[in-house]
């Protein structure tokens, strides 16, 4: 990783093709099972809140049903004004999903370190990140530029170029403002931030400004999303994984563990490979739709867009301390062992 670190600030001449390519290598170890995560935890591990709790029933049945019926409406009917409009909403709720994830990390991090932000600090730390996300936004988003996602040809909103100064003069403020609130927190309470805290906050510049010097690094910020994403899914099922299986003992509890753990992760690898490659651009194959103004992978930009934005929704769900799970498994520190007692402070 610090290579690829190395290599997108240095080497100038690194072409798109070649960062985009190297993306979609990675896309099958880490892209595609991190989507798809996320379904797993939700109809499996979560399946009875659908049912029970309106923000799941929201996220589970509502939202996948709408948005599928609006893309196969835009789609089958010819609409490539209301597929930009939805390339536009994706691309706003990503950088959204990255800073709640990031917040979610630091707190979780933090958590496990003893270490615990008050109400108002919290609100600093995310307008920060919030901040950060509105200099990128507003930076892609400035200007008459036009997109293009798989052949579909889109606008960008058209912002003035007259707010980047404020969105960097904001992203300054903000950085000294949450360098202040850990003096003082020490100062005040002899408390220092853990560093997976730090590593988590510090991630987002990473992901973010490297951009402005080689925009080709944008390729591979999904891959660093998703590498932070699956750490905490690798946490929660192994701790809960080894809260199922600790009755057991020797062989049995280690076949047990191997099936329901490395089974979970397995299963989503071959679903996303199914999800995101395999299926889609088979169907595209067949050219079932024609337009040229839907793209040159309809079937597979639809999935995109539909898996992405989804997954938005589901992530806001299930990752939330009201989540007994989450409490259970996610707070708790592997290291401690079964039945750590869990956090209560909220993740997302």
């Amino acid at each position: 990783m610090v290579c690829l670190l190395s290599w997108a600030f240095t080497d100038k001449s690194a072409s798109v093709v070649t960062m985009s390519q190297l993306a979609f290598g990675l896309a099958f170890a880490v892209n595609h099972p991190h989507f798809l995560s996320s379904y797993g935890l939700l109809y499996s591990d979560f399946k009875e809140n659908i049912f029970k709790r309106p923000r799941y029933l929201w996220a589970g049945v509502i939202v996948p049903v709408v948005l599928g019926a609006f893309l196969l409406y835009s789609f089958i009917d010819g609409h490539p004004d209301l597929l930009g409009h939805s390339l536009n909403l994706m691309f706003f709720l990503v950088g959204w999903h990255y800073v709640k994830q990031v917040f979610g990390c630091v707190i979780v991090t933090s958590a496990r370190r003893k270490v615990f932000y008050g109400m108002w600090e919290r609100r600093v730390i995310l307008f920060n990140l919030f901040s950060l996300w509105a200099l990128s936004w507003i930076n892609g988003q400035a200007g008459g530029v036009n997109f293009t996602f798989y052949g579909i040809n889109y606008p960008a909103l058209g912002l003035t170029r007259d707010l980047i100064p404020y969105a960097y003069a904001l992203v300054g403020l903000s950085t000294f403002a949450v360098l202040g609130l850990h003096v003082r927190k020490f100062i005040e309470q002899g408390v220092k931030p853990s560093p997976g805290g730090i590593a988590a906050l510090g991630s987002l510049y990473v992901w973010y400004l490297p951009t402005f010097s080689h925009p080709a690094f944008a390729y591979l910020i999904p891959f660093f999303h998703s590498m932070q994403y699956l750490a905490l899914v690798w946490s929660f099922k192994t701790n809960q994984v080894n809260d199922k299986t600790k009755s057991l003992e020797g062989r049995e509890q280690r076949s047990a563990w191997v099936w329901s753990f490395l089974g979970f992760m397995g299963t989503m690898t071959v679903l996303g490979a199914m999800s995101f490659e395999f299926v889609p651009k088979f169907l595209d194959s067949q050219h079932w739709i024609q337009n040229p103004a839907l793209g040159t992978s309809p079937v597979l930009a639809g999935m995109l867009m539909f898996i992405n934005i989804h997954h938005y929704f589901i992530d806001n769900t299930i990752w939330r301390s009201n989540n007994e799970q989450v409490k259970k498994y996610l707070f708790a520190n592997p290291a401690e062992g079964h039945g750590a007692k869990a956090a209560t402070h909220k993740a997302a």
